[in-house]
């Protein structure tokens, strides 16, 4: 019996015929095995697969029976009775940019988890790109192109991409993740991933449940978690995320899917009343000194300093790293520290830079490590979730500082913005915790960057002050370690945007031109950066005088940080080449990564507007590989740049209208 999800509709909507609305169908084998069917632009993208998961030792999604069938809009309702009585429910939704699945199980409280059953079967031919490893253990995280024929064995980190034979893409992830485990992708089959819970290997023998493990920081475990689901919050019932099939015709499709926003809660109206338009939440380019190569690049003048320099930039914000709590014991000597703690010498550099228009934001480990360090977890949530019943006694070992009092001490200094630390892991208690931080942090009006953490599930939707996370292998790793033991440089870059940045902006901490600026990449590399690694908090690895005495200066000053619009442009290849144009109100920024191979890149502006466009660029100096050269030129929409791309080399580019420039617009 097989039943499906999506309504006939008979005509044209912009053109495109109606069958290209993909469809997720639900249908049960002879021996009551439930599989999903997923149709896309008239063909099969997904071969039924099996659904369901194994709790307190009953393999849901087995000899089973369907109830009901409701469906309201984008939404199918599915009953389903197991042999053993059990009764749950299964939700496909379907969007013309793809599909999702989600259980929901009725329950009065927590309940064993072996593993889940839910898995994806592509048509043979089909070829994947995704990252080897975990993001939340997340330094070495090498992308592969692999055929899915020979994908047995391996995991995949959400999002990975898929190019089926037909020239369609698809990508996998998992959307509005709360009070579950997060996901992986196995191979489990030629041409076949399932859902898996991963866990380090080193972190389960510790029996720690949040941060890094001691040792390995990288090892996987072999076996999977056994764990504790509990309800979702203010429930009876387990509901696990949804279960992400992106679906486009080409990359540009892929890169403007917008069903994670679809799938994900709606922001409490009560700490949102005007969602993600809330004043206090401000955009930012912020200044950054952790991977400059200025001297005393974490003391207190220098954050002085810092200030000056975001103002002459017109960036909104500066970050103050690990380091800004030891103040009083750095600082002895100097005179603006006298007789005051650290948080009276930072309200003193937060009004300082109030009045130069910047915000202030600050770090902070969110797992103990040293005495004095908090974390955020009560004893009574210190239970493992992996089965044994041990509880840590972590409250007794060291000294917290509540969470909400170091709220409270941010907001009497002035303190904009949190960026908030190793939260390493995906489990139940971690997950938790990042929704308490999220929901207090927005009583205090307080904006939110997670790093060291898990991939973006839509939570950035649910609460708009969390602008970013950082589940991404960026300079920090990449350009710092000079990519040792990962895919080259240039190939993980113009991998990235048909990758990660699928489920939302990361903390990539992008453009530098010195130590964490490889010799794989160019000068030209980097200015792209601005753009093609876009956040609403872009958090720049630069020192900042480069970015004053470049003779780019006036393109970086410019860059926005949200964006209106967003294009993949012909001929972008995944892992080869990478041209992303975004546009902010008429103006439209092209970012171009190029990968190993040298090449000759001829682009089409046909994306333009009417009329003439200036054009401001920030090249590579071919044959220089680490020198800029600035160009200005006039463009229209029937114009082609070609570009001389070097390899690793790169290239930003801003087109306004020259009418707003003639009315003096910005």
């Amino acid at each position: 019996m097989r039943l499906s999800s999506a309504l006939a509709v008979i005509g044209l909507v912009a053109g495109v015929p109606v069958f290209a609305q993909p469809t997720i169908e639900l249908s049960l084998t002879p021996e009551g095995a439930l599989r999903q069917r997923v149709t896309f632009d008239g063909q099969e993208v997904i071969a039924p697969s099996l659904l369901g998961i194994v709790l307190d030792g009953v393999p849901l999604g087995t000899k089973e029976r369907l109830t009901g069938k409701v469906t309201v809009g984008d939404l199918t309702t599915y009953g389903v009775r197991h042999a053993s009585g059990a009764e749950w429910v299964v939700e496909t939704r379907a969007f013309p940019d793809g599909v999702a699945v989600r259980y929901r199980i009725p329950t009065e409280g927590e309940r064993r988890v072996s593993r889940e059953l839910t898995s994806f079967t592509f048509p043979a031919g089909t070829t994947a790109w995704y990252a080897s490893a975990v993001f939340q253990y997340g330094y070495t995280q090498k992308y592969q192109e692999r055929a899915m024929d020979s994908i047995t064995g391996q995991i995949l980190a959400p999002p990975a991409t898929f190019r089926l034979p037909s020239g369609h893409y698809a990508a996998l992830t998992e959307a509005n993740l709360w009070d579950y485990y997060g996901c992986v992708f196995e191979g489990t089959a030629p041409n076949t991933v399932s859902v898996r819970f991963c866990e380090n290997a080193e972190a389960l023998k510790e029996g720690k449940i949040l941060g890094m493990p001691t040792r390995n920081h990288n090892g996987i475990a072999k076996e999977p978690p056994v764990w504790m689901a509990p309800p979702k919050r203010g429930t009876r019932e387990i509901v696990t995320p949804w279960r992400v099939l992106m679906l486009a015709k080409d990359l540009n499709g892929l890169v403007n899917n917008a069903i994670i926003e679809k799938v994900s809660d709606l922001p409490d109206p009560t700490l949102f009343p005007k969602g993600a338009k809330e004043p206090w939440l401000r955009p930012a380019r912020a200044l950054w000194t952790w991977l400059a190569a200025r001297p005393n690049r974490l003391r207190l003048d220098t954050f002085y300093a810092l200030t000056d320099e975001a103002q002459q930039l017109g960036y909104e914000a500066i970050v103050l790293d690990e380091g800004w709590e030891r103040w009083p014991q750095w600082e002895k000597d100097n005179p603006r520290a006298q007789g005051k703690d650290k948080w009276q010498m930072l309200k003193e550099l937060c009004d300082y830079a109030r009045a130069r228009n910047v915000d202030v934001w600050v770090w902070r480990p969110c797992v103990p490590r040293r005495p004095g360090d908090w974390h955020t977890l009560s004893n009574d949530e210190l239970k493992t979730y992996f089965g044994n019943g041990k509880y840590l006694e972590e409250n007794a070992k060291h000294g917290i500082e509540d969470r909400t009092a170091f709220f409270d001490k941010c907001v009497a200094a002035g303190v904009k913005g949190l960026k908030l630390d190793f939260l390493h892991r995906e489990n139940v208690p971690t997950i938790r915790v990042q929704e308490e931080m999220l929901r207090d942090a927005a009583k205090h009006r307080l904006m939110v960057l997670f790093h060291g953490v898990n991939k973006l599930t839509g939570d950035n939707f649910t609460f708009p002050n969390l602008l970013s996370k950082e589940a991404v292998s960026g300079l920090e790793n990449c350009g710092w370690a000079d990519n040792g033991g990962m895919a080259p440089w240039p190939v993980h870059n113009t991998t990235l945007p048909f990758t990660r940045w699928l489920c939302g902006p990361a903390d990539y901490t992008p453009v530098n031109f010195r130590r964490c600026c490889s010799n794989s990449v160019t000068f030209g590399n980097q200015a792209a950066a601005f753009v093609m690694f876009t956040s609403p908090v872009l958090i720049l690895a630069a020192d900042s005088e480069d970015l004053l005495n470049s003779p780019c200066r006036k393109l970086f000053e410019a860059v926005p940080v949200t964006w209106d619009e967003v294009r993949a442009l012909e001929p972008s290849q995944i892992g080869k080449l990478a041209l992303i144009a975004r546009r902010k109100g008429n103006d439209w920024w092209l970012a171009v990564m190029n990968g190993l191979e040298a090449k000759e890149v001829s682009v089409r502006l046909d994306f333009l507007g009417a009329g003439e466009y200036a054009l401001t660029a920030a090249e590579d100096a071919i044959p220089e590989r680490r020198k800029l050269r600035s160009r200005e030129g006039t463009v229209t929409a029937k114009d082609t740049l070609t570009l001389n791309l070097l390899s690793g080399g790169g290239a930003l580019y801003r087109l306004a209208p020259k009418a707003n420039q003639a009315e003096g617009l910005p």
